[in-house]
């Protein structure tokens, strides 16, 4: 690529990353000062671009080498992109277009150069119309992201959501005309709205199943890239080679058995810095202390998408470790050669005794949250649903044993340690169902209204098996000091003080034996009346309920403590919970089994004075 390809001389100034071992998992690294930009690549002004221009993109579109094609400038849009960005719109063609069928998605950041001069990055592209148009993102805008201030310095934690950026570029008529006129066609053929080109997301450890829902999840959360099934990508030592212009460069959420890490292109390089994209990838500005890492990437293949409909994209595995993306911007995101990312580490060991299989599995966590909203508990969920899956060797039913232990750092900078024990059956999917509760307690932990959390460690031991263990609740027999006789009721007379005694026959699947478990209750002195039910723990876990008032009456923790010790209290599926409730009071019960307990029985409580 000669001397299309710029970067100057690479001066490691950012030196070596000092690790700090917090609760023994987190490592945090001490990052410097981000260097500035000592010698920047020549750019083309938008001013000096004119209709008809000739230009040379480059990209991947297999393996590790750039590739070149054509591109042509048929207009600018000032202010297309933001106030202050212009939008140049450009016709690509040749060889590596014919094969790919237009620009596809993973192109974003694809240098363009005129002459040597880099006139920017292909970041836009028109769909549901001839894919082979696209938006150039200037070099005079993305160039600025060299000279930002170190993106990795502690701001605070921060409430807002993935903005909105960019999503339609509308060519006005008069561009639509201009470019009919260079690229001598009607102008019905030059399309109008060019959207920032979608980023090919590589999701590795998941079957067809969990790969459909963790797609699903990242619609929900709003996310809009193009998920596809990769390998796994792994921390290894940093990269001696440095990302060039024109290579393919990935920003890695986590690494292991679940990769999660979205695919570019490098537009410009510059020191130890480096420019990608052209677009936002969430554009969430500085990455904080937990910044996306920044891998290389290897290109498998192009999906063409001979519709024009749906855009074409790239496939590819992610490779080396580089270091950091400490910006994420309206023109691009800027990465940094050279520095270990901060990790939070996810670990499994996962046995199935059906078939005598067992897996110990892990994940590298990078980036602890967007936008405020919060990715261990996704990605420790989904690490557990693909190491079930691969053990348990079917989707069906089953049970699973499962303990997990979640450490921090709480809003005060205490370390914490919340171990949760649990049963899980499923008459349909085992290993789905067994991963909600434990992102229900890290989304409650993460999402606390007393300050930022760090998660230092997510560690889960789980055994799944085919067989049925559940007992359901047959029948449930009561007495009073006024109704003696243990018998089913509907209603149960009793005396304030008074003491309930309750007989539950539970039947476990597959036996023509009953247990029978025995539990007491106390009346309030102040009761007027109310209700009892008798249910399986895990059909009363309110895992979402810690932040609202509920209708018994009990406010919201006080404190993040309480917070953990409400979630340790929460009932679990395995338990037997005997609730009275009479005004705004609450009694309970609790009888552990060993195995998962279903079904609910309710008795109305008349007190008599």
């Amino acid at each position: 690529m000669g001397a299309t390809r710029r970067g100057g001389l690479r001066l490691v100034t950012l030196g070596v990353a000092v690790a700090v071992l917090l609760g023994g998992a987190l490592t945090v690294p001490t990052v410097a000062q981000v260097a500035s930009c000592s010698s920047p690549p020549d750019i083309v002004p938008v001013a000096d671009l004119a209709a008809g221009d000739m230009g040379t993109g480059w990209t991947v579109v297999e393996g590790t080498d750039p590739v070149s094609f054509d591109v042509e400038i048929l207009g600018v849009i000032p202010d297309g992109i933001s106030l202050g960005v212009d939008f140049i719109l450009v016709r690509v063609s040749g060889p590596v277009i014919d094969q790919t069928g237009g620009i596809a998605f993973g192109f974003s950041g694809s240098p363009v150069y005129i002459d040597g001069d880099l006139v920017g990055s292909i970041s836009y592209g028109f769909f549901g119309a001839d894919q082979t148009y696209g938006g150039v993102t200037p070099a005079e805008s993305m160039v600025k992201l060299f000279d930002y201030p170190d993106g990795t310095a502690a701001l605070g934690a921060t409430s807002t959501r993935q903005a909105s950026f960019a999503q339609k570029v509308r060519l006005p008529e008069r561009v639509r005309e201009r470019a009919a006129r260079t690229a001598e066609t009607s102008v019905s053929e030059i399309p109008t709205n060019a959207k920032p080109l979608r980023v090919p997301v590589a999701v590795s450890g998941l079957n067809d199943r969990g790969f459909r829902k963790f797609s699903k999840t990242l619609r929900l959360a709003g996310l809009k890239v193009t998920p596809y099934r990769a390998g796994a990508a792994s921390v290894g030592p940093l990269a001696t080679t440095p990302i060039e212009a024109g290579d393919a460069v990935a920003g890695a959420l986590s690494v292991g058995d679940l990769t999660f890490a979205g695919v570019g292109t490098a537009t410009a390089v510059c020191d130890d810095l480096v420019l990608a994209f052209g677009h936002p990838f969430f554009w969430d500005g500085p990455a904080g202390e937990f910044p996306m890492a920044m891998y290389g990437a290897n290109v498998v293949t192009v999906v063409p998408d001979p519709s024009q409909v749906f855009g074409a994209f790239k496939i590819a595995n992610i490779t080396d470790l580089h270091g950091i993306i400490d910006q994420d911007r309206l023109t691009g995101i800027r990465g940094v050669e050279g520095v270990e990312p901060s990790s939070v580490p996810v670990t499994s060991i996962v046995s199935s005794p059906d078939l005598a299989n067992i897996r110990n599995g892990e994940t590298t966590i990078f980036r602890q949250e967007i936008g405020g909203f919060p990715l261990v508990p996704d990605i420790a969920a989904f690490h557990l649903l693909g190491n079930e899956d691969a053990v348990f060797d079917r989707i069906g039913d089953g049970s699973v044993a499962l303990e997990f232990t979640v450490e921090g750092l709480g809003p005060d900078g205490t370390p914490f340690s919340l171990t949760r024990p649990n049963l899980f059956f499923s008459d349909f999917d085992a290993s789905f169902e067994s991963i909600f509760e434990m992102y229900s307690f890290l989304f409650e932990i993460m999402e606390n209204p007393f300050g930022e959390v760090l998660i230092t460690s997510v560690d889960m031991t789980a055994s799944i098996t085919q067989e049925h263990r559940v007992s359901e609740i047959t029948r449930v027999e009561s007495s009073s000091s006024l109704q003696p006789v243990l018998r089913e009721r509907e209603r149960l007379r009793v005396r304030r003080g008074d003491t309930i005694e309750l007989q539950v026959f539970l039947q476990r699947e597959g036996s023509v034996e009953e247990d029978v478990v025995q539990l007491l209750l106390r009346v309030p002195r102040r009761a007027r009346g109310g209700s009892l039910r008798v249910a399986g723990g895990g059909a009363d876990s309110c895992f979402f309920c810690f932040f609202f008032e509920e209708e018994n009456g009990d406010e919201t923790p006080e404190s993040f403590a309480q917070l953990l010790s409400d979630l340790e209290d929460t009932p679990r599926n395995n338990d037997l919970v005997a609730t009275l409730r009479t005004g705004r009071r609450e009694t309970q019960a609790t009888f552990r089994a060993d195995t998962v307990v279903r079904g609910e029985e309710h008795i109305d409580i008349v007190v008599v004075r």
